[in-house]
């Protein structure tokens, strides 16, 4: 019986709590199967292994439960992990993968700082992950690997004899060529990605970008002389549609490797969705009656507050465009001040990898941005707020209106969606996103009735399925304040109209649609085995 291996970074396991991410969030919630094993790193670090050279893995079997509807009653899932030794959480995850690729692939290389034993580290982490799935994998086994984390655990595993199909799924952006060219290890890198089977990407930008890569470190392997590079429309130089601007094809590629004379990779872009009904059930109770086990209480919890309310949620993160929100935002209350104190922009935000000075930094920078303009908007209207440097506190004299209400508190999936229900407008301002499912996951919230408009990045992977968006540039600060604008301004019918269109995009291409539409090409003539290889066939030697 053929198992599924994902491998992930992180693993989202029944006794720990919610982590930030939209990778753990969504396989939590379609990981389905006979058997399922879910690999990764436990979040824990530890000085050193007890042999001081393997880590150990910890394994946890479990029975889907009750109460997830999207697992099948047959579902196992077995969760194995390992913790991190302090040099391995340095140089692979604080390095390599997040000091160099994160920034890389966010078009970013002006804040990469690479240590030079950083992608060594990398590598062994890669390795190490290959070694656990040639102890447990089966025959039928396929593997799927997620994200930057793991770019050439398929190289290892093909070096270690693994045949069986494994694929990759890219859960952020993935860079045009020039900024590849602008690391020392690109070709290595892209030459290990050949090794896998399907290479996924979130856009059909996304897409155009990695073949053009493929097209350039893999010329010479490359079995066929027709160029790859292809480029969809601009979205925003149509209104129509994406999808219907625009018909994604499936690329499928021989390379000639080392290990397989003759090759197969199919490239494809598998937009990842969220799960509209869960969220409807989740909120619907509001809005609906016939959705409401308790339908007495139906008209007891207001759906907006009486002001206008915006709500953004976000990692503390370079890609995220935080302080050009702010710094726009404030703008765009100078600029209509009937807003100032009928208006406000609740920014949830959740501190990232602090352990990098160049995000501690962020963090300190976000939170002094918020306070300045907090003051500066109190002081606009002849208040007497005074901000406090040391503390990052806006001292309130006069008002207890704030322009940004700031929040580090991790809400559960079902607040959060309540709070996309009683926001008017929700906020993506990405200046490079993979996907963002906030974007999805807020339009799933709506009220039918009376639904909040999404005001959305153009950077952000998600506005190519999401046209009926307000679209804004935050590159540009009067981009971003005429779609303030025209968000808060918008029409009943046009709110309704633009909503209608964005929820049936996300059901026509919910989390199950992207998982069945990969593995459906992952599992695509599946009768691999795994065999050891001859020596002269191993890239690697398996001691490495």
């Amino acid at each position: 019986m053929s198992r599924l291996i994902v491998l992930s970074n992180r693993v989202k396991t029944p006794d720990n709590q919610p982590m930030a991410g939209g990778l753990v969030v969504a396989l939590q919630d379609i990981l389905q199967g006979n058997s399922v094993i879910w690999m990764g790193w436990n979040g824990d670090i530890t000085e050193s292994c007890n042999d001081g050279t393997d880590n150990e893995f910890s394994s946890n079997k479990n029975k889907a439960s009750v109460d997830n509807e999207r697992l099948l009653a047959d579902t196992s899932l077995t969760y194995m992990t390992t913790a991190f030794t302090s040099e391995q959480y340095r140089q692979f995850y604080c390095g390599f993968a997040n000091s160099v690729l994160w920034l890389l692939l966010h078009e970013r290389p002006e804040l990469m700082n690479q240590a030079a034993d950083d992608y060594q580290g990398y590598q062994e982490v890669n390795r190490l992950f290959a070694h656990k799935i040639k102890q447990v994998i089966e025959p039928d086994d396929v593997i799927w690997v997620h994200d930057y984390h793991f770019l050439s655990v398929a190289y290892h595993c093909r070096s270690l004899g693994i045949t069986n199909r494994i694929g990759f799924f890219l859960h952020i952006p993935f860079a045009p060529l020039a900024f590849w060219q602008q690391l020392d290890q690109s070709a290595e890198l892209i030459h290990h990605l050949a090794h896998y089977d399907v290479l996924g990407t979130q856009t059909e930008h996304d897409k155009a970008n990695c073949l053009a890569v493929f097209q350039h470190y893999l010329n010479r392997r490359l079995l066929s002389n027709t160029p790859l590079a292809h480029v969809p429309k601009d979205i925003l130089a149509t209104k129509d549609s994406f999808i219907s601007a625009y018909t994604p094809a499936v690329k499928e590629l021989l390379i000639q490797l080392d290990i397989k004379p003759e090759h197969s990779l199919i490239v494809n872009a598998y937009p990842i969705g969220v799960n509209v009904t869960k969220i409807q059930q989740q909120v619907g109770h509001l809005w609906s009656p016939s959705l409401s086990a308790d339908k007495s209480n139906n008209l007891k919890t207001p759906i907006k507050p009486a002001a206008q309310q915006i709500i953004a949620v976000d990692r503390i993160d370079y890609s995220k465009g935080l302080l050009k929100r702010f710094s726009a935002y404030r703008s765009f209350l100078q600029q209509y001040p009937s807003y100032q104190t009928q208006l406000q922009l609740k920014q949830i935000a959740c501190p990232s990898r602090l352990d990098l000075p160049a995000y501690q930094h962020l963090y300190d920078t976000v939170k002094v941005a918020i306070a300045k303009a907090n003051q500066q908007l109190a002081t606009s209207m002849g208040k007497t707020d005074s901000f406090d440097p040391k503390t990052y506190k806006t001292n309130r004299a006069m008002t207890d209106w704030q322009a940004i209400d700031y929040s580090e508190k991790v809400l559960d999936h079902k607040a959060l969606m309540m709070l996309f229900l009683q926001s008017d407008v929700g906020w993506v301002n990405s200046l490079k996103d993979g996907m963002n499912l906030v974007a999805k996951e807020y339009i799933a919230a709506q009220n039918p009735d009376d639904p909040g408009v999404l005001l959305l990045s153009r950077y952000a992977g998600a506005a190519e399925q999401m046209q009926d968006a307000v679209i804004i540039d935050p590159l540009q600060p009067a981009s971003i304040i005429q779609g303030l604008r025209v968000a808060l301004t918008m029409p009943l019918g046009e709110r309704q109209l633009r909503y209608q269109k964005l929820l049936q995009g996300l059901q026509r291409d919910d989390l199950q649609a992207w998982q069945q539409r990969f593995l459906d090409d992952l599992y695509k003539d599946n009768g691999q085995q795994t065999q050891s290889l001859s020596p002269e066939q191993s890239e690697l030697p398996e001691s490495q």
